[in-house]
């Protein structure tokens, strides 16, 4: 929840032993608004840094990439967001690239905006964060501001505080970035600012640069209420995705639809609102939810067996696919498809992204391999470029035509709209036969029913194995 434009402490400080060990820094003299500095100038950073500058601040972003940096000084974004005017931030002498952290004798604010990838186990690796904050520590003046806008497990950025005041006298926000890729330009206008602070005046800070994007400051009670709420607005998104592909994994053995089933359920029913079903990647969600469930252990709490849960059904989806596909296949030709065509390699299409880190369609093609062994994968994308698509073993194919020409098995991968406005006939109609679409995202099940010269049609959640003349 969160108060309306007026309200800028959504939950005020109650006097509690962390308000006392933080009020040395109230009486802080005030500094001159300067630049603020963005680290990191990767989906997160840069669409922030843009937006700042026009917005009026005089922003430096720190990117270590020197291509990168050098594609952005060419007014080239490196990633697609919608909006996304880098070019009016240029050209406006507000916004300029570095790839090192500048002195905080023009900077009155960092915004540390670098990654925090988990592996396996779920630990998140913390190495850019820590880096980043180093950098800052060693550049800034007393009196500085430091926003943590990457996600960290609950707990860092009283730690990160901590560290730095051992060597300034400097503040702490945690500001947690809750945008989806592909509108995160247009949230950053619209959507709530969660600010959590270790004083009542980096607070008052951090909510003031924000309030210059959007009028909603949701000021929470302390550090580790701004990093649980992050964590817990993502990895509730995974469950109830979850929820939603077991319940489209039992349509499919009983042998019915899963989006009838939720059409059913959720008309004029708010209590039962769910999601559609579908499988589900990204950088974010899975991230997200294994640094949540991990805190449970860091602070001596039972393991989170539903966390638990939630992530291992989502990481059993492309198996289950990739089983369901094999199955079928096995039926119609009885031998290893030569050629499949995969339509989408970015982790989704809606909103559209040229993302493809923890994409479904790239894992469901990976355990296709695993039965199959070698076999040519042509693949076609709107956004992802060419040469990031061959570096996954595919043969990209500049338009979705060559990809499906002559392919045994078309893999509809992402909900991207170019795929969804295509005739399913078209499809079809250039492939070999006997042959299968799998449609991961049930864009063409009412036109499925048409089908016919040899070709069969699955799609994910619907129990009914195959339409076919």
């Amino acid at each position: 929840m969160h108060g309306d434009s007026g309200d800028t402490r959504n939950a005020p400080h109650t006097g509690n032993a962390r308000d006392a060990r933080d009020a040395g820094t109230e009486g802080t003299t005030a500094r001159a608004p300067g630049a603020v500095c963005v680290i990191g100038l990767g989906y997160v950073g840069l669409t922030l840094a843009v937006t700042l500058a026009a917005q009026g601040r005089a922003v430096v972003g720190v990117e270590r990439d020197r291509a990168i940096r050098e594609q952005l000084a060419r007014r080239q974004p490196h990633i697609h967001e919608a909006g996304l005017d880098l070019a009016g931030a240029v050209d406006s002498g507000r916004f300029t690239v570095t790839g090192d952290v500048p002195s905080g004798r023009t900077v009155d604010t960092y915004i540390v905006c670098v990654g925090t990838p988990v592996d396996e186990s779920g630990r998140p690796d913390l190495t850019q964060v820590e880096g980043a904050v180093r950098a800052v520590a060693e550049q800034a003046a007393d009196g500085c501001l430091v926003i943590l806008r990457s996600t960290v497990p609950v707990g860092t950025s009283r730690r990160l505080l901590g560290e730095l005041r051992s060597r300034r006298d400097i503040e702490l926000a945690f500001c947690p970035e809750r945008t989806v890729q592909g509108i995160a330009a247009q949230e950053l206008r619209s959507l709530p600012q969660i600010v959590g602070a270790g004083s009542r005046r980096a607070g008052e800070r951090a909510a003031a640069l924000f309030r210059t994007l959007t009028p909603d400051i949701v000021e929470v009670s302390d550090l580790e209420t701004a990093e649980i709420a992050k964590l817990a607005c993502n990895a509730y998104r995974y469950t109830v995705f979850a929820f939603a592909n077991e319940i489209a994994r039992l349509c499919e053995s009983v042998g019915v639809s899963s989006r009838e089933v939720r059409q059913a359920a959720v008309a004029g029913y708010s209590r039962a609102a769910m999601p559609g079903a579908g499988p589900v990647g990204g950088a974010c969600l899975p991230k997200d939810t294994a640094i949540l469930s991990r805190a449970f252990a860091d602070h001596g709490s039972p393991a989170s067996a539903l966390l638990d849960g939630v992530a291992g059904a989502h990481r059993a989806t492309p198996v289950r696919v990739a089983d369901r596909v094999t199955d079928r296949m096995a039926r119609l030709t009885g031998s290893v498809p030569p050629v499949v065509a995969l339509l989408g390699v970015a982790f989704k299409g809606h909103p559209e992204t040229d993302d493809e880190r923890s994409s479904p369609a790239v894992e469901i093609v990976a355990r296709l391999r695993e039965r199959y062994g070698d076999m040519t994968v042509r693949s076609h994308d709107p956004l992802v470029p060419l040469v990031r698509q061959q570096a996954l073993g595919y043969r990209p194919c500049a338009e979705a035509k060559d990809a499906v020409d002559g392919a045994n098995l078309v893999i509809l991968g992402t909900d991207h709209a170019s795929y969804a406005e295509l005739e399913l006939h078209w499809v079809t109609d250039r492939m070999a036969s006997p042959g299968l679409v799998y449609d991961a995202w049930g864009l063409h099940t009412r036109h499925a029913a048409s089908l016919g010269g040899g070709v069969e049609y699955l799609a994910f959640g619907e129990g009914r194995l195959a339409w076919t003349a």
